[in-house]
């Protein structure tokens, strides 16, 4: 568990969030790079075939204990110190402020506690609000792939964007909290 200072606490998913995440794959597919339809026989078997060594899915939950989103890690490279990231805000939360504190979390996440150097994501030009919120969260606009997916009969820009260890370390999110972002962490005093 992952208490962020800003309210949201981040888990890592069950068994028992399967549908709830069936549910988002089902019906958020308009802002997503793959168009995924699952029953629950397909939701068990990706469940049971996620390797803890290069995927993490995370779910967020706000302060009033609800299951707000969720913030995924996928092709961790421990090597070089990166990660390919993603968040979802579920439909009965968006629209109420969830979807930077649940990227940020995630990202503090990566940076503090697995000691990324660069995090990278990809956002739909269909998805306003996702790019929105990555840029808010200190991602850098790197590039764009013209014209990569495709939805509904016609082709969409994917926009690349990294944050790197060096440019999270120096935001005001991150130094307002002493450069500690979990509130369940008390670092020793030496003693």
């Amino acid at each position: 568990m992952y208490i962020h200072k800003n309210g949201i606490t981040l888990f890592k998913i069950e068994k028992c969030d399967l549908p709830l995440l069936k549910e988002l794959k089902n019906e958020s597919w308009f802002g997503t790079h793959n168009i995924t339809f699952v029953n629950d026989s397909d939701q068990e078997k990706w469940f049971e075939k996620l390797n803890p060594s290069n995927t993490m899915i995370l779910k967020a939950k706000n302060t009033k204990d609800e299951i707000v989103g969720i913030y995924k890690i996928q092709n961790i490279d421990w090597v070089n110190r990166r990660y390919d990231s993603a968040h979802d805000v579920f439909k009965q939360h968006r629209g109420c402020g969830y979807s930077k504190p649940v990227l940020e979390a995630g990202v503090d996440f990566g940076f503090e506690v697995l000691n990324m150097n660069r995090i990278d994501t990809e956002v739909l030009s269909n998805n306003i609000a996702s790019f929105k919120s990555a840029i808010f969260v200190g991602f850098i606009k790197e590039g764009v792939k013209r014209s990569c997916i495709h939805k509904c009969g016609e082709y969409l820009d994917s926009t690349v964007l990294g944050i790197l260890r060096s440019e999270w370390s120096k935001l005001k999110r991150v130094n307002d909290y002493q450069g500690i972002c979990n509130k369940s962490y008390t670092p020793k005093n030496g003693e």
